[in-house]
């Protein structure tokens, strides 16, 4: 199966300059070349130099701590990157992870911060045997179409060389004379992907000729699948906030589906906040689709949350966009969303004086008003001027001096009577005065911020939490 709008029998040059063309004919962004030391990203640095070398914002290269190899690939690729003249970032695992989950988790780690320095997108050299293998290995483990579309999943990942094959980079860099390392651990019996590489998949050639290129058959009418789901959710009103660690939906769209509509949408849906769902988190939040209850929530996936809320409507319309031709209806728009437990990462910490709260922290407000208000509640607070002030998201063990309770209670039992759902503690803004919590909004006030011997003017504030 050749790349996407490539001929069969090219040249090998030829393959590979065609396949970086179309690789990045849709990709503005700079890219972050992974890069191992191994052929067939040996073979993607190269060639990207080559041929692409204004799109390259970095080289980076991953050292696993595994042993003398993962030191020596990552000194081969630093050494090069450096003498073709392009930024090189080389990181070694603080702690060798023990099983290829957490080699992988680790070097993706590196990566995603890398493309996030340069304001890129990570390109890797993933090939067609390589997604051939996934295909086979995620039906071994019993995957549906959406696992099923494997490395050609819609995906902010550039990879140019899915449509080459191990074997033609291979001979490319064997013709051009260019170096490569070969890893001992692709050999190994021991890891599944070596099996399916070296053992099962030659049987399954041997006994039924075109199995290879049946699952790669598979694997591209799975993406296509997938990338219509996508398009679907773009249209329906799909949300994405917190650096893409939240995602949402109107219910209705969810609600006016079937059962195993829903459970795709669920997936793909919880897929755009960063969240895989197993099994039972589908299942999960199949049954949560008939929960009337706005403020309801279940906890999938690792502490991954799915919730049931509502924003303005003017909010959605701005966020879903004018250009997708879709329109909010008026008042307020309930809505499904799923948000990752990294999502709280996304919260800011803010310090300064107490005249000068910040207009806006995160999804959070802070009015300055002229005067005292009439009438006020847990949302408004007088601080006293010429203090110290932070504002930061609500963390585990914080503690508040109240009238009812002098020598301080847990902000959580707070939460509770107010019945703040879970998910959305942590992100939860804590006022603290001269580094004692004074405020936590709409929730209660402390005995921290009122006026003191020698300062008696309090500057009064409301915050707003936006589209609540």
């Amino acid at each position: 199966m050749p790349a996407d709008g490539i001929p069969e029998g090219i040249p090998a040059e030829d393959l590979l300059r065609a396949s970086i063309e179309v690789a990045l004919a849709a990709v503005r962004e700079p890219l972050v070349l992974a890069v191992s030391g191994g052929s067939d990203s040996m073979a993607l640095l190269f060639a990207m130099e080559r041929w692409a070398p204004d799109r390259i914002a970095a080289v980076a290269t991953f050292d696993h701590g595994t042993g003398s190899y993962a030191t020596d690939a990552a000194s081969l690729v630093a050494a090069h990157g450096r003498r073709l003249g392009l930024t090189v970032i080389r990181e070694r695992a603080r702690r060798p992870g023990v099983n290829e989950a957490a080699w992988r988790d680790a070097r993706w780690s590196f990566l995603q911060r890398v493309a996030r320095g340069f304001h890129a997108r990570v390109a890797t050299a993933h090939t067609r045997d390589d997604q051939a293998e996934t295909v086979v290995m995620r039906l071994l483990r019993g995957s549906g179409a959406r696992g099923l579309a494997a490395l050609a999943a819609p995906s902010p990942v550039v990879r140019p060389w899915l449509g080459v094959s191990r074997e033609e980079l291979t001979r490319w860099l064997a013709s051009e004379g260019l170096p490569f390392l070969e890893d001992p651990m692709n050999a190994s019996r021991y890891f599944l992907r070596a099996r399916v590489r070296h053992e099962l998949l030659p049987a399954c050639e041997a006994a039924s000729p075109g199995f290879r290129d049946a699952m790669l058959l598979i694997g591209e009418r799975a993406a296509r699948w997938r990338r219509e789901v996508e398009q679907y959710l773009d249209q329906a009103g799909l949300v994405v906030e917190h650096a893409g660690r939240s995602a949402s939906l109107p219910v209705e769209v969810l609600e006016q589906t079937t059962p195993e509509g829903q459970a795709v949408l669920w997936a793909a849906l919880s897929a755009r906040a960063g969240v895989t769902l197993d099994a039972h988190g589908t299942r999960a939040a199949v049954r949560f689709t008939s929960s009337r209850r706005r403020g309801a929530y279940i906890t999938v996936a690792g502490g991954a949350a799915i919730m049931r809320t509502r924003r303005a409507a003017e909010q959605v319309a701005s966020d879903v966009g004018a250009d997708r031709g879709i329109r909010a209806p008026a008042g307020v728009g309930e809505r499904f969303v799923v948000r990752s437990r990294a999502a709280a990462s996304e919260a800011v910490e803010w310090s300064g004086e107490s005249t000068t709260l910040p207009r806006r922290l995160g999804q959070w407000r802070f009015r300055r008003l002229a005067a005292a208000p009439a009438a006020f509640d847990a949302w408004h607070m007088g601080l006293p001027a010429g203090t110290s002030v932070v504002v930061r998201p609500w963390r585990e063990g914080d503690r508040i001096r109240s009238a009812g309770a002098a020598a301080g209670r847990r902000v959580t039992r707070y939460f509770t009577e107010s019945r703040i759902p879970v998910p959305d503690r942590s992100q939860w803004p804590v006022v603290l005065v001269d580094d004692e919590v004074a405020w936590v909004p709409g929730v209660c006030r402390g005995l921290a911020a009122p006026s003191r011997s020698g300062r008696s003017e309090l500057i009064w504030y409301r915050c707003e939490r936006e589209f609540d």
